[in-house]
């Protein structure tokens, strides 16, 4: 089994359980956990998540 990013499923694994950190963070030091963190984490999983594309995207073509 490799975990370090030889199937897709690894790599989604790794984003829901930073958001899932980052979601529960946010809400144990919000005093109202309203649209603003809401927000942050969605802004936070579009970076994450083209982050993750470009990684994949420079990784193969170097194989090449």
């Amino acid at each position: 089994m490799d975990i370090n990013g030889g199937h897709p499923f690894w790599g989604i694994v790794r984003l829901v359980v930073m958001f899932a950190g980052l979601t529960t963070f946010l809400y144990l030091n919000s005093d109202n956990f309203d649209n603003g963190e809401v927000l942050t984490i969605m802004e936070l999983l579009v970076l994450a998540c083209g982050f993750e594309a470009g990684r994949k995207l420079i990784q193969s073509k170097q194989k090449e």
